[in-house]
C-alpha cells in the first residue's frame, strides 16, 4: 500500500493530535478523513462533464452560432442610463 509522509512542527502534529483525540479516532485515520474530505471538497468544485462526439459538435455549434438578442435586450441597450439623463 503506497504511503505518504510528513514533516511538521510539534505545534501542528499536537493540533492535530488532540482533534484526533476528539474525535475517538488515530492520528492516521483524522488525517486520512481529513484530507479526503478536503480532496472531495475541491474536486467537487469543478465537475467534469463528459461529452461523446455529437454532444462536443452541438456543444461548439453552439458557442460558435451568432448571438440573436431579444427585441427587448436590445431596447434595453438603445436607452441612455439613468445617470446620462
Amino acid at each position: 500500500m503506497p504511503q505518504v509522509n510528513f514533516r511538521m512542527s510539534s505545534e501542528r502534529l499536537a493540533y492535530i493530535d488532540r482533534a484526533a483525540a476528539i474525535r475517538g479516532v488515530s492520528r492516521t485515520e483524522f488525517v486520512l478523513r481529513s484530507s479526503e474530505a478536503a480532496a472531495i471538497e475541491i474536486l467537487n468544485e469543478r465537475p467534469v462533464i463528459t461529452l461523446d462526439d455529437e454532444a462536443w459538435d452541438d456543444f461548439v455549434a453552439a458557442l460558435d452560432a451568432p448571438v440573436e438578442l431579444d427585441p427587448s435586450v436590445k431596447e434595453r441597450f438603445a436607452r441612455r442610463p439613468q445617470w446620462d439623463r
